[in-house]
């Protein structure tokens, strides 16, 4: 229970009338009374204590001359008795109680009146005259009288202070009185101001709290007049209005309350409808998870298997030119798609915050030219020119998703094309920022489109969203891409960003998008370029950014560049041209509509190199044959420019630099071009490679080693959804074979897995797996796999010793397990035999086969 102050204090409390009255005329009144009082008994103990001091003076001035001659006596041999008899007559003084002489040790010589021995209080010796002192009997006053042989004596005397005290207590008599009378007057007063002001006001208060809802019409029954009264009259009138509007009041609340009920009622129907719809939307968006899964398998599968069979036919390396062609057209081809595909799977993973980014080393410069490459065709078909910028400083060996990058490239780089009618597009690539473990590359693509309004700008990186959203619009697309490269860009740590180029050059039309990201650094080395020797080229380029390019790789090679403005002015230049290069210099001319008669024209001047600078496809072979030119493909790539000056018979595909020797691995997939490219590409970098087609037979290749005392393998590569029993399964019962015949052994076990969405690295390294690759599967990344899970000393798996094969092949510890032919719900891990009857039971169990992909 609260506590709650004493009514007396409420009352006397600063914010209620009688504590406002007493702090305003009571403590103010009191200070006063108590001022003055001070001062009045000030004044009349200094006035008391004067006139005792007066009387003391006029003591010790008649006795003066008497105490002198008295100081004379007190040397003779009879002078004290004498000299106390002439003393004597002191005593008759009003208010003195003693005297006597004393000397300068405080010793009385003469001493008369009451109580001559009490001792005498302590006085200055360097004065003449002295007091009051307070002393046992009054006041002490005293005035040297004369010398004696040894000391100086002073007559003193006591004086009585009671008179002062009676003084006193009279004057706090007066001020007692006076006070009384006047808190008498303050009492009679605060008694009619609270009558006439302060009880209405309190009475008022306490009708006011005891009021209720219903008893609002009530008057207010206090005996108050004149102001007060007026303001009870006015209350009451307020009150019983109050009362009016109250009713009114609970009226509505009624009649809200009765609508809200109803609202409600159909509120909650529509949550209901609400719910069923929510439901349904989740189990659509199962689904189309579900149907996003699948589809990403049944894509990414037979994609595996094209990329596969196209790195086969390039590392083959016996292919013409025009076959070397058509390979490589589709490999782009097959990239592209990859591409599309990963947008419309990508967006889904992104979305649920469940894609993971890949980390192996690739080469960057590389890894742009693909994608340009890639789409080349469509620049092609609209007749726009491309050039590449990539800066010196930016490094050529990088680690990270190239994926990725890639598909943020190829985003960035076709809107550019699909909003550019003519002109010409321009990537550069830099190095934005760098640390000793990563670099951050910044690559932008600026176009000569239509640039952007500020109504697309609002919309352009959201998913779904176009600048021209109508069914007639004349641009295409899943308006994902923007969207997901964004946010690919800062999985990377990077962004993206856009500016219209009217805003940097007014004259300038298009848009410049750029993106960076945050790739690792790898070892440095530097371009190797070859020296030319001051070898003589002749190039007219109609595009002024890839003549910049081509510059600038030409001072790289110590060539002597000459640079023709136009077409006549090439072919004028083209004798001083071979008498200066000795008909041995290298002529660069730009593809034109009409390029025989161009290159017939040019072959009637100039019998040295020549070569024509154009798209791959534009490009036509017949007359490259016929004139002995060669092609410089658009955009100039360094190494298309070094292959134009020391050509080579084919490209031929380099091997990743990679020794697998002595290394044993195992793969297991139900697809059988997957194990084809798989054993293939394994076998390309010297690994030794046992191909299964399911999960069982890998299960019988494992446990067949294991009893047999056979190297076991260094590397197992795991299919994930395969028949009868999947990848997990086969996963499962290996590690339990493992536990089983030595528990410190552990296979190294690389899942490969089509699906595109759910946490599914989390999930398979939790199951079993140590690694996770999704297809199509490059070369480079099993290189980059190869490479983490090797042993550390590089040794392969030796052969198990004559003791090891004798104890294997013991009947009392022959590792010996039932054939799993369903998928078994796996024990928990244990070394003991009761594992043994576990799996054995489970053996047992029905047969159920798994739906085959």
């Amino acid at each position: 229970m609260p506590h709650r102050s004493p009514r007396w204090f409420q009352r006397l409390a600063i914010h209620s009338a009688y504590g406002q009255l007493i702090a305003l005329i009571f403590v103010p009144i009191a200070l006063l009374a108590i001022v003055g009082a001070s001062v009045v008994l000030a004044e009349t103990a200094r006035s008391s204590r004067a006139e005792q001091r007066a009387i003391a003076e006029a003591i010790l001035a008649r006795y003066q001359p008497a105490s002198q001659s008295l100081v004379t006596l007190l040397e003779t041999p009879d002078g004290v008795e004498k000299a106390h008899a002439i003393l004597q007559s002191i005593l008759a003084e009003a208010h003195l109680r003693r005297a006597a002489l004393v000397d300068k040790e405080g010793r009385p010589r003469l001493s008369i009146g009451y109580a001559p021995t009490l001792p005498w209080p302590v006085f200055p010796k360097h004065r003449e005259v002295f007091g009051p002192l307070h002393s046992d009997l009054g006041s002490t006053y005293g005035q040297r009288s004369g010398f004696v042989s040894d000391s100086p004596i002073w007559l003193v005397v006591d004086i009585d202070d009671l008179p002062l005290q009676l003084a006193r207590l009279r004057v706090w008599l007066a001020l007692i009185a006076t006070g009384l009378v006047t808190l008498l007057l303050l009492l009679l007063c605060l008694n009619f101001y609270s009558r006439r002001w302060i009880s209405p006001i309190y009475e008022m208060r306490l009708q006011v709290q005891r009021m209720t809802a219903d008893t609002l019409y009530e008057p207010l029954e206090v005996a108050s007049s004149g102001e007060l009264g007026m303001l009870q009259r006015d209350m009451s009138v307020m009150l019983k209005r109050l009362d009016g509007s109250f009713d009114d009041l609970r009226q509505h609340t009624e009649q809200t309350e009765d609508d809200l009920r109803k609202t409600l009622d159909a509120l909650e129907m529509q949550n209901i409808t609400y719910r069923k719809a929510r439901d349904s939307a989740i189990q659509a968006n199962t689904a189309k998870s579900a149907f996003l899964a699948n589809i990403s398998h049944e894509l990414r599968t037979p994609l595996n298997s094209i990329d596969g069979f196209i790195n086969l036919l390039l590392r083959k390396g016996h292919l013409s030119s025009e076959q070397s062609l058509y390979v490589d057209t589709i490999r782009k081809s097959s990239a592209h798609l990859l591409a599309l595909i990963n947008d419309v799977l990508d967006f889904s993973k992104i979305e649920a915050g469940k894609l993971v980014l890949e980390q192996a080393p690739f080469h960057l410069e590389e890894a742009v030219y693909d994608v340009m490459d890639m789409l080349s065709p469509l620049a092609c078909e609209k007749q726009l020119d491309m050039a590449v910028y990539y800066y010196d400083d930016v490094p050529l060996q990088v680690s990270g998703d190239v994926l990725r990058f890639k598909q943020i490239l190829t985003n960035l780089v076709s809107n550019a094309i699909k909003f550019t009618p003519s002109g010409d597009i321009v990537v550069r690539v830099r190095l934005e920022d760098s640390t000793d473990t990563r670099s951050l590359i910044h690559v932008s693509v600026q176009d000569s489109g239509i640039g952007l309004s500020n109504t697309d700008t609002q919309k352009l990186f959201e998913s779904f969203g176009q600048g021209d959203p109508s069914v007639t619009r004349q641009f295409g697309g899943t308006g994902l891409g923007l969207a997901i490269s964004r946010q690919l860009a800062k999985l990377m740590g990077g962004d993206v960003g856009f500016e219209n180029n009217q805003d940097q050059q007014p004259s300038m039309p298009g848009a410049t998008f750029w993106f960076s990201v945050y790739l690792g650094q790898q070892d440095h080395t530097e371009v190797q370029w070859p020296d030319l020797n001051g070898q003589h080229v002749l190039a007219f380029l109609q595009h002024s950014p890839s003549m910049n390019v081509l510059r600038g790789y030409l001072q790289h090679l110590n060539a002597r560049l000459e640079e023709a403005s136009s077409v006549a002015d090439l072919l004028v230049r083209l004798s001083d041209f071979n008498h200066r290069s000795q008909h041995q210099g290298w002529v660069i001319v730009d593809h034109d509509t009409d390029s025989d008669a161009l290159l017939k024209e040019i072959r009637t001047r100039h019998d040295g190199p020549l070569a024509v600078y154009d798209y791959q496809m534009a490009i036509d072979p017949i007359n490259l044959m016929r004139y002995h030119a060669r092609s410089l493909h658009e955009p100039i790539h360094r190494k298309g420019l070094l292959s134009l000056f020391k050509p080579t018979q084919h490209p031929v595909y380099t091997r990743p630099q990679f020794d697998g020797k002595g290394m044993l691995v195992l793969a297991v997939d139900d697809h059988p071009p997957n194990l084809l490219v798989l054993d293939a590409l394994l076998s390309d970098l010297g690994v030794q490679v046992v191909t299964v087609s399911s999960g069982q037979e890998a299960i019988d290749q494992v446990q067949q080693r294991l009893e047999k005392g056979l190297p076991h393998f260094d590397l197992i590569f795991m299919d994930i959804q395969m028949p009868r029993m999947s990848g997990l399964e086969a996963t499962q019962w290996i590690r339990q074979l493992e536990q089983l015949a030595t528990p410190s052994q552990h296979t190294p076990i690389v899942a490969l897995t089509a699906h595109a969405l759910s946490d599914e690295r989390e999930q398979l390294l939790s199951l079993g797996m140590d690694d996770y690759v999704g297809k199509p599967i490059q070369q480079e990344q099993l290189v980059h796999l190869l490479s983490v899970h090797k042993r550390a000393t590089g040794d392969p798996a030796k052969p198990a010793s004559d003791s090891d094969a004798t104890s294997a092949s013991n009947p009392g510890t022959v590792l010996s397990l039932p054939r799993p032919s369903t998928q078994p719900v796996l024990p928990a891990e244990s070394t003991d035999s009761g594992a043994f009857a576990e799996l054995t039971a489970a053996s047992s169990a029905p047969v159920t086969e798994s739906a085959a992909h």
